[in-house]
Order: structure tokens, then sequence, then C-alpha cells
């Protein structure tokens, strides 16, 4: 857990570093997970009641290519940005970036809004290397490791009105 403590924040301005276990942050879209522990480095202004905070958090994900299926290491970074409203009313609705707890509380739980930050950043076609070959569609061999001796045809029947209608067969 992410946990910023505010019994013993002083008002004014605060440099923190801040890290924890990936362990209950559950796996990553489309097969992934995260690796490393969560590292934020974060500047916190304490203004009576109101906290701001601005940083920086990273994490090592191991993603899934969608190419050839091989997993490989990615660095997600983002930024954040927060406020922390200490004995706020809660709203009915709720508010981005808005982090409300009760007065006297001795923490806040950074955790939900990094770890949502993050998975933002989890790229949404997953490619180990941009010029991946992927996998042979006759065989299912890894092309970006081996070749194979398949011979998929380049020819496909169903495209041929359009060819005709451009002009190019």
């Amino acid at each position: 857990m992410l946990r910023l403590e505010i019994g013993s924040l002083p008002d004014g301005l605060t440099h923190l570093e801040l890290t924890t276990e990936t362990s209950e942050w559950g796996d990553v879209p489309e097969g992934g997970h995260l690796e490393s522990p969560v590292r934020a480095s974060l500047d916190v202004t304490r203004n009576g009641r109101d906290i701001f905070i601005k940083g920086r958090a990273d994490v090592t994900a191991v993603l899934e290519c969608g190419r050839c299926l091989e997993a490989y290491v990615f660095g997600l970074e983002a930024p954040i940005e927060l406020w922390v409203i200490v004995g706020g009313e809660k709203d009915s609705e709720e508010r981005e970036n808005v982090i409300e707890v009760p007065a006297g509380a001795g923490y806040a739980d950074l955790t939900d809004h990094v770890r949502s930050e993050l998975l933002v950043q989890v790229p949404l076609k997953q490619l180990c290397k941009a010029d991946c070959r992927g996998l042979c569609p006759g065989c299912g061999t890894n092309l970006n490791v081996t070749t194979c001796g398949c011979h998929v045809a380049g020819h496909d029947a169903r495209w041929e009105d359009l060819k005709k209608m451009k002009g190019t067969q």
C-alpha cells in the first residue's frame, strides 16, 4: 500500500520517496503482470487541511507481445497529481484526482490512484519490438527466432474484385 502519513506531515514542501510491493495490485490487462516494486517520487505541499501531491511513479511490467506471444519487460512511468483534503465533507460525486480523508486519519491511501495512472500507460498494442515478425500462420513458429519451410500464399481470392476495380491486377 502506498500510504501518505498525514499525522507527521509538516506544513510546507516535503519530498517523499514511497515504495510498495505489487503483490496485491493484480495483473496487467492482456495477460501481463507487474514485476518490480512500485516507486513513487513525490513533492508534497501541505497547507493546513489541503495537501497537494505532484511527482512520478514507475514500475516494471512483464507484458505479452501481441504478435509473437513472447513475454517482454516494459517500464511503466506515470505522472502523479493529487489533492488530498483532510476532514473534507464527502461529496455525493467522486472528483478526479481528489482523495478525501476524515479528520484525525493517520494516513491517505494513494494506491488506487497510482495504480490507475500506471495502468493507463500500458500500450494498447503490446509489441516486444516495433519490427516483431510474429508467428508463422502455417506452423506457429516464432519468426523472430527462426524461419520455417511453410509457404504461405500471398494470394487471397477474396480481394480479386477490389483489385479489378483498382486496375492493379
